[in-house]
């Protein structure tokens, strides 16, 4: 059992590790790209995205985690053949869904995005990355239904790479003949698209690198379904109607979890430019949300996620066992790594905010975005432990409550964000405090239907008191690393250089000194810290320094 637990725990950090890697090279290229766009192209970015993720939810994005639970289901009694039909079965899904979502991105594109006609053609150029996006979804289910993550985690990794590099080079591109103009306008219109061209050629580069792994597994995956004795073979429609029914409510479910995007960008748009508000002027500011503030917050939120992709078909193995207590376990050691990252990562969100956001971004609106996210960090909390709920849902085979708990939460989102544009007038601010309240409420919701099925409730305070404990001596001394010398040196700290420096190494000190503190403080070993992304390194780390004994 323990070497089960494990297991899973090994998975979600290879796969956070893969996230982490992903999730910096995606942050690190964005910063070039602002640099080419300016504000107002990350505004068009950023409305053409969001469509694509719902469309993409709708569509594709959900087929990961219902081929993996339909799968691991069967896999689990030995029916191997049965397992390979809902292969097949997926892959003829996600040709239909995936042609008709990237039907409604070319053609649906000018009333979706009426509100914004420039970041029409940003979204068009995501069409075809949307039928891409499913096949690449079915084979990463399929390997995580046989609970290997390393595909998922290296075609990540090359996906994020290709998108750097295309994205900068192709928005370079195609904003060179407006250069000098003085139009804003058609230089963030033009650097948008450039931009999607990347996401594009990052999802086929990512299917390229699953499907080189399959070929090469091939024979030994093969060599399972002629050992399969089972007798009881389902067809292809049977194995078909498990995958839409799984999938629907996860679609359902997921869709409802990111709507908040488009939700608000509609309730802000509209809201702003019934006040008077100019389009660029709203671009600019929304822009300054989606493009920076949620860039950075969602890095941790990604590694819930990660833990929560691991944890879909783990538990759903488990509860096909009869092994509720075994279920139970798997979720503890999640919500502990989850936990173990989310905390500390909103304190150090909060206290560099500043330095994090003029690093990353330093052509663009730094004090706004900086404000954003000092307000916004807890969400990473919220949305990460909600992640991980909801994934926990879901493979208990109650996909159809984080759909209801999500609608409520919505609502919620909807009133917070209408009220503070409207009559605080706090622009951008506004979604900040309704993702705040969404996240908050959603994470409760799940928290308490998972407490009625399984009697879970995050572990008690073992899980939560020593990360935060760790967090608070962490921020004292990055907080005094970084900001004591930058406000006794101003006029040196204005320099991008130095601040850049010393907030790396105010990152640095912080990741030591919370590691010290929190293995201290749970009596965690060195086999359980090189289960953590990048554990190992830490370690040696911590050896060389002399902070931990060998």
């Amino acid at each position: 059992m323990a070497e089960k637990r494990n297991a899973v725990v090994r998975q979600a950090a290879f796969l956070m590790a893969a996230q982490m890697i992903s999730s910096v090279v995606g942050l690190l290229y964005r910063s070039p790209l602002d640099g080419i766009i300016g504000d107002v192209g990350d505004g068009y970015y950023t409305y053409a995205n969001d469509w694509y993720i719902i469309i993409l939810l709708i569509s594709s994005y959900s087929i990961p985690s219902a081929v993996s639970k339909v799968m691991a289901e069967r896999l689990a009694v030995g029916q191997y053949k049965n397992a390979q039909k809902v292969f097949h079965a997926a892959l003829i899904y996600a040709l239909i869904v995936g042609t008709i979502g990237a039907s409604v991105a070319w053609f649906g594109a000018p009333v979706l995005l009426r509100s914004m006609p420039n970041a029409i053609p940003a979204l068009r150029v995501l069409a075809p990355t949307i039928l891409f996006s499913g096949f690449l979804g079915v084979m990463r289910g399929y390997f995580q239904s046989h609970n290997t993550m390393k595909p998922t985690a290296f075609s990540q990794i090359a996906e994020q790479i290709m998108n750097a590099i295309v994205s900068v080079l192709a928005a370079y591109l195609l904003t060179r003949p407006f250069v000098g103009s003085g139009l804003k306008e058609e230089i963030g219109k033009h650097g948008a698209a450039g931009g999607t061209i990347g996401t594009g050629a990052g999802v086929v580069m990512g299917l390229s690198v699953m499907l080189l792994i399959y070929r090469a597994n091939y024979k030994k995956l093969n060599k399972k379904l002629e050992q399969d004795r089972s007798y009881a073979s389902e067809s292809y429609w049977d194995v078909f109607k498990a995958i839409m029914l799984m999938g629907t409510p996860i679609i359902l479910s997921t869709c409802v979890y990111n709507a908040t995007a488009v939700v608000d960008q509609m309730v802000f748009t509209e809201l702003m430019t019934a006040k008077g508000i100019s389009a660029s002027v709203i671009s600019s500011e929304y822009g300054i949300f989606g493009y920076k503030f949620l860039t950075i917050s969602n890095i941790p939120i990604a590694l819930a996620s990660a833990t929560s992709t691991a944890l879909i078909p783990a538990v759903a193995t488990s509860l096909a066992a009869g092994s509720k207590k075994g279920a139970v376990q798997k979720i503890d050691d999640c919500v502990r790594m989850t936990l173990f990252i989310a905390i500390p990562s909103c304190f150090g969100l909060a206290i560099l905010s500043f330095p994090i956001i003029r690093l990353l971004y330093p052509s663009g609106n730094v004090s706004g975005a900086a404000v954003l996210l000092v307000v916004g960090a807890i969400t990473v909390v919220f949305y990460s432990l909600s992640t991980v709920m909801n994934g926990v849902l879901q493979g208990m085979g109650h996909p159809g409550i984080p759909v209801r708990n999500g609608l409520i939460a919505l609502a919620v989102n909807i009133a917070v964000c209408a009220g503070f544009v409207w009559f605080l007038n706090l622009g951008a601010m506004s979604i900040v405090f309704s993702v705040i309240a969404y996240s908050f409420t959603i994470m409760v919701l799940d928290m308490f239907s998972i407490r009625k099925y399984l009697g879970y409730g995050l572990g008690g305070t073992k899980n939560i008191i020593p990360p935060l404990k760790a967090s608070v001596v962490m921020g004292a001394v990055v907080a005094a690393v970084y900001w004591i010398p930058a406000k006794l040196l101003p006029d040196l700290y204005t320099r991008y250089l130095v601040s850049g420096i010393t907030t790396v190494i105010a990152v640095m000190a912080g990741v030591l000194v919370y590691m010290v503190v929190y293995t201290k403080t749970t009596g965690m070993t060195d086999d359980e810290l090189r289960t953590v992304p990048m554990g190992t390194r830490i370690l040696q780390v911590l050896y060389k320094l002399h902070l931990r004994k060998r």
